[in-house]
Protein backbone atom coordinates (compact mmCIF):
# COMPACT_ATOMS: atom_id res chain seq x y z
CA UNK A 1 0.00 0.00 0.00
CA UNK A 2 1.70 3.44 -0.61
CA UNK A 3 2.05 5.76 1.80
CA UNK A 4 -1.12 7.21 3.42
CA UNK A 5 -1.83 9.37 6.56
CA UNK A 6 -4.45 8.90 9.12
CA UNK A 7 -5.89 11.73 11.29
CA UNK A 8 -7.38 10.63 14.57
CA UNK A 9 -9.04 12.72 17.25
CA UNK A 10 -9.68 10.68 20.48
CA UNK A 11 -10.84 13.41 23.24
CA UNK A 12 -11.05 11.14 26.35
CA UNK A 13 -9.19 8.13 28.11
CA UNK A 14 -12.01 5.65 26.45
CA UNK A 15 -11.24 6.99 23.08
CA UNK A 16 -7.29 6.72 23.39
CA UNK A 17 -7.80 3.01 24.56
CA UNK A 18 -9.87 2.04 21.48
CA UNK A 19 -8.28 4.32 19.22
CA UNK A 20 -4.74 2.94 20.30
CA UNK A 21 -5.81 -1.00 19.88
CA UNK A 22 -6.98 0.21 16.15
CA UNK A 23 -3.95 1.66 15.12
CA UNK A 24 -1.66 -1.45 16.79
CA UNK A 25 -2.98 -3.62 13.84
CA UNK A 26 -3.01 -0.85 11.36
CA UNK A 27 0.18 -0.96 12.20
CA UNK A 28 1.39 -4.28 12.31
CA UNK A 29 -0.60 -4.71 8.52
CA UNK A 30 0.95 -1.89 7.13
CA UNK A 31 3.90 -0.25 9.07
CA UNK A 32 4.03 2.35 6.71
CA UNK A 33 0.86 4.06 7.10
CA UNK A 34 1.48 7.12 9.31
CA UNK A 35 -0.91 8.32 11.87
CA UNK A 36 -1.40 11.93 13.39
CA UNK A 37 -3.77 13.31 15.57
CA UNK A 38 -5.34 14.06 18.84
CA UNK A 39 -5.02 11.22 21.72
CA UNK A 40 -3.10 10.22 25.01
CA UNK A 41 -0.15 7.76 26.17
CA UNK A 42 -1.57 4.74 24.55
CA UNK A 43 -2.23 6.42 20.54
CA UNK A 44 1.30 7.76 21.01
CA UNK A 45 2.78 4.49 22.30
CA UNK A 46 0.67 3.03 19.18
CA UNK A 47 2.74 4.76 16.90
CA UNK A 48 0.60 8.04 16.74
CA UNK A 49 2.38 11.44 16.29
CA UNK A 50 0.00 13.92 18.88
CA UNK A 51 -0.95 17.39 17.74
CA UNK A 52 -2.12 17.81 21.71
CA UNK A 53 -2.90 15.77 24.68
CA UNK A 54 -6.80 14.93 24.97
CA UNK A 55 -6.64 15.61 28.45
CA UNK A 56 -5.76 19.76 27.91
CA UNK A 57 -9.03 19.78 25.39
CA UNK A 58 -11.73 17.37 26.58
CA UNK A 59 -12.78 19.71 30.45
CA UNK A 60 -12.42 23.25 31.03
CA UNK A 61 -13.98 25.20 34.27
CA UNK A 62 -15.20 28.07 34.31
CA UNK A 63 -13.11 31.10 34.09
CA UNK A 64 -9.98 29.00 32.33
CA UNK A 65 -8.43 30.85 29.89
CA UNK A 66 -5.44 28.68 29.18
CA UNK A 67 -7.59 25.79 28.73
CA UNK A 68 -10.09 27.29 26.57
CA UNK A 69 -7.28 28.64 24.49
CA UNK A 70 -6.44 24.99 24.02
CA UNK A 71 -9.19 23.68 23.21
CA UNK A 72 -9.60 26.44 20.84
CA UNK A 73 -6.22 26.08 19.21
CA UNK A 74 -6.40 22.07 18.77
CA UNK A 75 -9.78 22.76 16.74
CA UNK A 76 -8.34 25.09 14.34
CA UNK A 77 -5.08 23.07 14.46
CA UNK A 78 -7.41 19.79 13.49
CA UNK A 79 -9.34 21.69 10.79
CA UNK A 80 -5.89 22.80 9.01
CA UNK A 81 -4.83 19.36 8.82
CA UNK A 82 -7.96 18.31 7.42
CA UNK A 83 -7.69 21.17 4.82
CA UNK A 84 -3.83 20.46 3.74
CA UNK A 85 -4.45 17.98 1.66
CA UNK A 86 -1.93 15.74 3.68
CA UNK A 87 -4.01 12.65 5.28
CA UNK A 88 -6.38 10.58 3.36
CA UNK A 89 -8.50 9.62 5.81
CA UNK A 90 -10.20 10.99 9.05
CA UNK A 91 -11.07 8.69 12.27
CA UNK A 92 -13.02 10.56 14.54
CA UNK A 93 -13.19 8.83 17.89
CA UNK A 94 -16.67 9.37 20.09
CA UNK A 95 -16.47 12.94 21.68
CA UNK A 96 -19.23 13.95 19.63
CA UNK A 97 -19.44 17.76 20.15
CA UNK A 98 -16.38 18.28 18.58
CA UNK A 99 -16.02 15.69 16.22
CA UNK A 100 -19.34 16.20 14.52
CA UNK A 101 -18.38 19.05 13.79
CA UNK A 102 -14.68 18.36 12.11
CA UNK A 103 -16.52 15.64 9.99
CA UNK A 104 -18.56 18.76 8.23
CA UNK A 105 -14.78 19.99 7.44
CA UNK A 106 -13.36 16.48 6.63
CA UNK A 107 -16.97 16.65 4.16
CA UNK A 108 -15.61 19.85 2.62
CA UNK A 109 -12.11 18.68 2.00
CA UNK A 110 -13.03 15.04 0.77
CA UNK A 111 -10.88 13.46 3.31
CA UNK A 112 -13.16 10.31 3.72
CA UNK A 113 -14.45 9.64 7.19
CA UNK A 114 -14.72 6.36 9.63
CA UNK A 115 -16.34 7.12 12.78
CA UNK A 116 -14.89 4.96 15.42
CA UNK A 117 -17.19 4.50 18.77
CA UNK A 118 -20.59 5.92 18.08
CA UNK A 119 -22.03 8.61 20.04
CA UNK A 120 -24.94 7.53 22.23
CA UNK A 121 -27.18 7.83 20.16
CA UNK A 122 -29.32 5.32 21.23
CA UNK A 123 -29.50 7.12 24.65
CA UNK A 124 -30.40 10.56 23.91
CA UNK A 125 -30.70 13.15 21.01
CA UNK A 126 -31.31 10.60 18.07
CA UNK A 127 -31.86 13.80 15.69
CA UNK A 128 -28.60 13.48 15.58
CA UNK A 129 -28.36 10.47 13.34
CA UNK A 130 -29.40 12.29 10.08
CA UNK A 131 -26.37 15.28 10.71
CA UNK A 132 -24.16 12.42 11.22
CA UNK A 133 -25.08 10.24 7.96
CA UNK A 134 -24.08 13.34 6.08
CA UNK A 135 -21.25 14.05 7.23
CA UNK A 136 -19.63 9.94 7.82
CA UNK A 137 -19.08 7.14 5.27
CA UNK A 138 -18.36 4.78 7.43
CA UNK A 139 -19.84 4.09 11.35
CA UNK A 140 -17.73 1.26 13.25
CA UNK A 141 -19.99 0.03 16.41
CA UNK A 142 -18.70 -1.06 19.57
CA UNK A 143 -21.83 -2.27 20.45
CA UNK A 144 -24.05 -4.36 18.11
CA UNK A 145 -27.57 -2.48 18.85
CA UNK A 146 -26.33 0.87 17.42
CA UNK A 147 -25.86 -0.19 13.99
CA UNK A 148 -29.45 -0.44 13.70
CA UNK A 149 -29.85 3.67 14.67
CA UNK A 150 -27.71 4.14 11.33
CA UNK A 151 -29.20 1.57 8.85
CA UNK A 152 -32.20 3.17 9.02
CA UNK A 153 -30.72 6.79 8.26
CA UNK A 154 -28.92 5.44 4.91
CA UNK A 155 -25.42 5.17 6.55
CA UNK A 156 -23.41 2.36 6.55
CA UNK A 157 -22.26 0.82 9.86
CA UNK A 158 -20.60 -2.34 10.84
CA UNK A 159 -20.34 -3.96 14.24
CA UNK A 160 -16.57 -3.82 14.83
CA UNK A 161 -16.79 -5.81 18.37
CA UNK A 162 -15.41 -4.79 21.45
CA UNK A 163 -12.14 -3.84 22.45
CA UNK A 164 -12.61 -4.77 26.12
CA UNK A 165 -13.59 -8.29 24.89
CA UNK A 166 -10.50 -9.04 23.47
CA UNK A 167 -8.31 -7.73 26.31
CA UNK A 168 -10.48 -9.11 29.12
CA UNK A 169 -10.12 -12.74 28.41
CA UNK A 170 -12.45 -14.94 30.01
CA UNK A 171 -13.18 -17.14 32.56
CA UNK A 172 -11.91 -15.46 35.29
CA UNK A 173 -8.34 -17.06 36.85
CA UNK A 174 -9.63 -15.97 40.91
CA UNK A 175 -6.39 -17.20 42.68
CA UNK A 176 -3.91 -15.31 39.59
CA UNK A 177 -5.77 -11.98 40.81
CA UNK A 178 -5.75 -12.54 43.85
CA UNK A 179 -1.51 -12.88 44.16
CA UNK A 180 -0.98 -10.43 41.73
CA UNK A 181 -3.00 -8.10 44.33
CA UNK A 182 -0.61 -9.63 46.73
CA UNK A 183 -3.41 -10.97 48.39
CA UNK A 184 -2.65 -15.08 49.01
CA UNK A 185 -5.82 -15.89 50.64
CA UNK A 186 -9.48 -16.54 49.78
CA UNK A 187 -10.90 -14.34 52.34
CA UNK A 188 -14.52 -12.99 50.79
CA UNK A 189 -13.45 -10.12 48.92
CA UNK A 190 -15.23 -7.07 48.13
CA UNK A 191 -13.90 -4.52 45.17
CA UNK A 192 -15.00 -0.42 45.48
CA UNK A 193 -14.76 1.22 42.45
CA UNK A 194 -15.54 4.96 43.33
CA UNK A 195 -14.26 6.56 39.79
CA UNK A 196 -11.53 8.10 38.17
CA UNK A 197 -12.16 11.37 38.77
CA UNK A 198 -11.62 13.41 42.31
CA UNK A 199 -15.54 14.37 42.36
CA UNK A 200 -16.52 11.43 41.92
CA UNK A 201 -14.56 10.13 44.36
CA UNK A 202 -15.95 12.46 46.59
CA UNK A 203 -19.33 11.65 45.74
CA UNK A 204 -19.67 8.67 45.56
CA UNK A 205 -16.14 6.72 48.16
CA UNK A 206 -18.13 8.00 51.58
CA UNK A 207 -21.35 6.03 50.85
CA UNK A 208 -19.66 3.02 49.43
CA UNK A 209 -16.93 2.83 52.64
CA UNK A 210 -19.86 3.34 54.52
CA UNK A 211 -21.69 0.63 53.43
CA UNK A 212 -18.52 -1.17 53.20
CA UNK A 213 -18.77 -0.42 57.51
CA UNK A 214 -21.54 -2.16 57.27
CA UNK A 215 -21.24 -4.81 55.83
CA UNK A 216 -18.25 -5.68 57.79
CA UNK A 217 -19.83 -5.25 61.09
CA UNK A 218 -21.62 -8.62 60.06
CA UNK A 219 -19.29 -10.10 58.39
CA UNK A 220 -15.44 -9.64 60.15
CA UNK A 221 -14.12 -11.85 57.63
CA UNK A 222 -14.34 -9.63 54.85
CA UNK A 223 -12.01 -7.41 53.01
CA UNK A 224 -11.84 -4.47 50.62
CA UNK A 225 -10.01 -3.73 47.20
CA UNK A 226 -9.92 -0.47 45.66
CA UNK A 227 -7.70 0.30 42.74
CA UNK A 228 -6.41 3.62 41.85
CA UNK A 229 -7.18 5.37 38.77
CA UNK A 230 -3.65 7.16 38.73
CA UNK A 231 -1.53 7.81 41.64
CA UNK A 232 -2.46 11.22 42.03
CA UNK A 233 -5.34 9.79 43.53
CA UNK A 234 -3.60 8.07 46.50
CA UNK A 235 -3.96 10.78 48.89
CA UNK A 236 -8.17 11.46 48.86
CA UNK A 237 -8.75 7.96 48.91
CA UNK A 238 -7.01 7.37 51.66
CA UNK A 239 -8.24 10.98 53.54
CA UNK A 240 -11.60 9.56 52.86
CA UNK A 241 -10.94 5.39 53.58
CA UNK A 242 -9.51 6.21 56.79
CA UNK A 243 -12.80 7.78 58.39
CA UNK A 244 -14.32 4.23 58.27
CA UNK A 245 -11.60 1.97 59.66
CA UNK A 246 -12.26 -0.79 57.01
CA UNK A 247 -10.05 -3.42 55.64
CA UNK A 248 -8.72 -1.67 52.71
CA UNK A 249 -6.34 -2.30 50.32
CA UNK A 250 -5.70 0.40 47.97
CA UNK A 251 -3.78 -1.10 44.83
CA UNK A 252 -2.19 0.52 41.13
CA UNK A 253 -3.29 -2.68 39.10
CA UNK A 254 -6.15 -2.15 36.71
CA UNK A 255 -9.51 -1.95 37.83
CA UNK A 256 -10.27 -5.34 35.83
CA UNK A 257 -7.68 -7.45 37.51
CA UNK A 258 -9.35 -6.22 40.74
CA UNK A 259 -12.87 -7.33 39.56
CA UNK A 260 -11.04 -10.79 38.79
CA UNK A 261 -10.11 -10.81 41.89
CA UNK A 262 -13.45 -10.16 44.13
CA UNK A 263 -16.35 -12.09 45.10
CA UNK A 264 -18.57 -8.61 44.32
CA UNK A 265 -18.33 -5.30 43.88
CA UNK A 266 -19.96 -1.34 44.58
CA UNK A 267 -19.34 0.30 40.90
CA UNK A 268 -19.44 3.83 39.92
CA UNK A 269 -21.74 4.10 36.33
CA UNK A 270 -19.55 4.27 33.64
CA UNK A 271 -16.39 2.17 31.73
CA UNK A 272 -15.85 0.26 34.98
CA UNK A 273 -19.32 -1.26 34.55
CA UNK A 274 -18.59 -2.95 31.28
CA UNK A 275 -15.03 -3.71 33.12
CA UNK A 276 -17.10 -5.05 35.76
CA UNK A 277 -20.03 -7.44 33.62
CA UNK A 278 -16.90 -8.83 31.57
CA UNK A 279 -14.97 -10.01 34.55
CA UNK A 280 -18.23 -12.04 35.52
CA UNK A 281 -18.45 -9.92 38.84
CA UNK A 282 -21.35 -9.20 40.23
CA UNK A 283 -22.09 -5.99 41.34
CA UNK A 284 -24.08 -3.00 42.08
CA UNK A 285 -23.89 0.02 39.62
CA UNK A 286 -24.08 3.21 41.64
CA UNK A 287 -23.98 7.08 40.76
CA UNK A 288 -25.19 10.48 42.61
CA UNK A 289 -24.26 13.97 41.08
CA UNK A 290 -25.10 17.56 42.14
CA UNK A 291 -28.95 17.41 43.54
CA UNK A 292 -29.64 20.12 40.78
CA UNK A 293 -28.18 18.16 38.42
CA UNK A 294 -30.52 15.65 39.24
CA UNK A 295 -33.45 17.32 39.20
CA UNK A 296 -32.58 19.01 36.16
CA UNK A 297 -31.09 15.37 34.41
CA UNK A 298 -34.10 14.37 35.82
CA UNK A 299 -37.16 16.87 35.18
CA UNK A 300 -35.91 18.60 31.78
CA UNK A 301 -33.08 16.86 29.99
CA UNK A 302 -34.24 12.95 29.57
CA UNK A 303 -38.07 14.09 28.86
CA UNK A 304 -36.99 16.11 26.13
CA UNK A 305 -33.48 14.48 24.58
CA UNK A 306 -33.15 10.93 25.95
CA UNK A 307 -34.82 7.65 25.50
CA UNK A 308 -37.30 7.26 28.28
CA UNK A 309 -35.64 3.21 28.80
CA UNK A 310 -32.26 4.94 28.73
CA UNK A 311 -30.26 3.06 32.02
CA UNK A 312 -26.78 3.39 33.34
CA UNK A 313 -25.39 0.26 33.24
CA UNK A 314 -23.91 -0.94 29.67
CA UNK A 315 -25.13 -4.34 30.89
CA UNK A 316 -28.50 -3.21 31.13
CA UNK A 317 -28.43 -1.47 27.90
CA UNK A 318 -27.20 -4.68 26.43
CA UNK A 319 -29.91 -6.45 28.02
CA UNK A 320 -32.72 -4.59 27.42
CA UNK A 321 -32.11 -4.71 23.70
CA UNK A 322 -31.73 -8.56 23.80
CA UNK A 323 -34.72 -8.78 25.82
CA UNK A 324 -36.85 -9.78 23.25
CA UNK A 325 -34.97 -12.95 22.69
CA UNK A 326 -34.26 -14.02 26.16
CA UNK A 327 -30.93 -12.66 27.28
CA UNK A 328 -29.71 -12.00 30.30
CA UNK A 329 -33.16 -10.50 32.25
CA UNK A 330 -34.56 -13.88 31.54
CA UNK A 331 -31.82 -15.32 33.11
CA UNK A 332 -32.62 -13.55 36.23
CA UNK A 333 -36.48 -13.87 36.32
CA UNK A 334 -35.64 -17.40 35.56
CA UNK A 335 -33.99 -18.01 38.83
CA UNK A 336 -36.60 -16.16 40.78
CA UNK A 337 -35.26 -12.47 41.38
CA UNK A 338 -36.79 -9.25 40.63
CA UNK A 339 -34.14 -6.21 40.06
CA UNK A 340 -36.49 -3.54 39.48
CA UNK A 341 -35.54 0.23 38.06
CA UNK A 342 -36.04 2.26 40.82
CA UNK A 343 -37.19 5.29 38.40
CA UNK A 344 -39.01 3.18 36.35
CA UNK A 345 -39.65 0.23 37.57
CA UNK A 346 -38.90 -1.94 34.89
CA UNK A 347 -36.39 -4.71 35.38
CA UNK A 348 -32.91 -4.66 35.23
CA UNK A 349 -30.28 -7.30 35.38
CA UNK A 350 -27.93 -5.20 37.33
CA UNK A 351 -29.19 -2.85 40.24
CA UNK A 352 -28.64 0.54 39.87
CA UNK A 353 -28.75 2.51 42.58
CA UNK A 354 -28.95 6.37 42.25
CA UNK A 355 -28.45 9.77 43.77
CA UNK A 356 -31.30 9.60 47.08
CA UNK A 357 -31.30 6.03 47.17
CA UNK A 358 -27.25 5.64 47.08
CA UNK A 359 -27.09 5.97 50.71
CA UNK A 360 -24.38 3.25 52.84
CA UNK A 361 -27.65 1.38 54.28
CA UNK A 362 -29.09 0.71 50.67
CA UNK A 363 -25.56 -0.54 48.84
CA UNK A 364 -24.94 -2.28 52.25
CA UNK A 365 -28.14 -4.41 51.80
CA UNK A 366 -26.48 -5.51 47.95
CA UNK A 367 -23.38 -6.63 49.60
CA UNK A 368 -25.14 -8.93 52.47
CA UNK A 369 -27.72 -10.17 49.22
CA UNK A 370 -24.56 -10.90 46.96
CA UNK A 371 -22.90 -12.67 50.25
CA UNK A 372 -26.27 -15.01 51.56
CA UNK A 373 -27.10 -15.75 48.02
CA UNK A 374 -25.14 -17.94 45.34
CA UNK A 375 -28.02 -18.37 43.23
CA UNK A 376 -28.62 -14.93 42.56
CA UNK A 377 -24.92 -14.31 41.69
CA UNK A 378 -24.84 -17.79 40.01
CA UNK A 379 -27.53 -15.78 37.32
CA UNK A 380 -25.80 -12.88 37.55
CA UNK A 381 -22.71 -14.39 36.06
CA UNK A 382 -24.42 -16.87 33.40
CA UNK A 383 -25.72 -13.20 32.09
CA UNK A 384 -22.36 -11.26 32.10
CA UNK A 385 -21.60 -14.91 30.20
CA UNK A 386 -24.06 -13.54 27.52
CA UNK A 387 -23.25 -10.15 27.49
CA UNK A 388 -19.11 -11.32 26.40
CA UNK A 389 -20.89 -13.20 23.84
CA UNK A 390 -22.88 -10.54 22.37
CA UNK A 391 -20.05 -8.11 22.28
CA UNK A 392 -18.27 -10.67 19.98
CA UNK A 393 -18.54 -10.23 16.27
CA UNK A 394 -19.69 -13.34 14.03
CA UNK A 395 -16.53 -15.08 12.19
CA UNK A 396 -15.78 -13.41 9.29
CA UNK A 397 -17.03 -10.17 10.00
CA UNK A 398 -14.69 -7.11 9.21
CA UNK A 399 -12.67 -5.75 12.08
CA UNK A 400 -12.07 -1.90 12.63
CA UNK A 401 -9.04 -2.34 10.76
CA UNK A 402 -10.15 -3.70 8.10
CA UNK A 403 -12.89 -1.07 7.42
CA UNK A 404 -10.06 1.39 7.67
CA UNK A 405 -7.39 -0.51 5.23
CA UNK A 406 -10.26 -0.96 2.84
CA UNK A 407 -11.30 2.67 2.61
CA UNK A 408 -7.78 3.55 1.95
CA UNK A 409 -7.40 1.24 -1.12
CA UNK A 410 -10.44 2.35 -2.51
CA UNK A 411 -8.96 5.91 -2.40
CA UNK A 412 -5.96 4.49 -3.52
CA UNK A 413 -7.84 3.07 -6.35
CA UNK A 414 -10.05 6.29 -7.23
CA UNK A 415 -6.50 8.30 -7.30
CA UNK A 416 -5.35 6.34 -10.15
Amino acid sequence: MPRFSILILAGEASGDYHAAALVREIKQRCPEIAVKGIGGEKLADAGMELLYHYRDINTVAFGDLEKLRNIVSAYFAMKRELRSGLHQLFIPVDFPDVNIRLCRHAKAAGVPVCYYISPQVWAWRRGRVRKIARRVDRMMTIFPFEKKHYAAAGLDADFVGHTMVRDQAGPRDREAALRDLGLGDFRYTVALLPGSRPAEIRRMLPAMCGAGAIFASEFPDARFVLPLAGEHLARLVTEIASDYGLPLHICSVPAARVMEAADCGLVTSGTATLQAALAGLPHAVVYKIHPFAWWLALRIIKPLLMDKDVHLAIANVLAIDAEDRGGPIKEIKDAGYSIPCQECGRQLFVPEILQNEATPENLAKWLVRFRNDPSLCLAMQRGFSEIRSMLLTSPGSPTAADIVLETLEKRRQLSE
